[in-house]
């Protein structure tokens, strides 16, 4: 029996993808959570989808509603209203599409929410 090995390589650098995370815009590459986040440790939140289609948010009141019942469960705070929501999502598409060069309206994304409970600032 013959065994083999790739040799080692760096792990794939992570996108420049826009990000929002705590109050701020960045890029996923230098997104931070404390290791004593509640969600990172114990899973204790609650993530919703936003699809956008050609630049426009899908059912966006129905995944709110969706977010507000799911935190409710939990007893999470939701930290921002649905239009804060709304306009973070909105500039995470346009910051999406501006380096490409192409319009909003020429792709569909993703917009992935995560809330937790928080509790912990490394």
């Amino acid at each position: 029996m013959t065994l083999t090995t790739s040799p080692a390589s760096a792990p794939p650098a992570l996108p420049d993808t826009p990000c929002y995370l705590n109050g701020e815009f960045t890029a996923l590459k230098d997104a931070k959570i404390s290791v004593l986040d509640r969600g990172f440790i114990f899973g204790d939140g609650v993530y919703e989808v936003v699809p956008a289609y050609a630049g426009k948010l899908f059912r966006f009141e129905q995944h709110m509603a969706r977010l507000d019942r799911s935190l409710g469960e939990l007893r999470i705070s939701n930290p921002m209203t649905h239009a804060e929501w709304r306009d973070v999502a909105i500039k995470l598409i346009a910051d999406c599409v501006l380096p490409t060069g192409a319009g909003a309206e020429n792709g569909n994304q993703l917009i992935y929410i995560q809330v937790t409970r928080g509790g912990g600032h490394a």
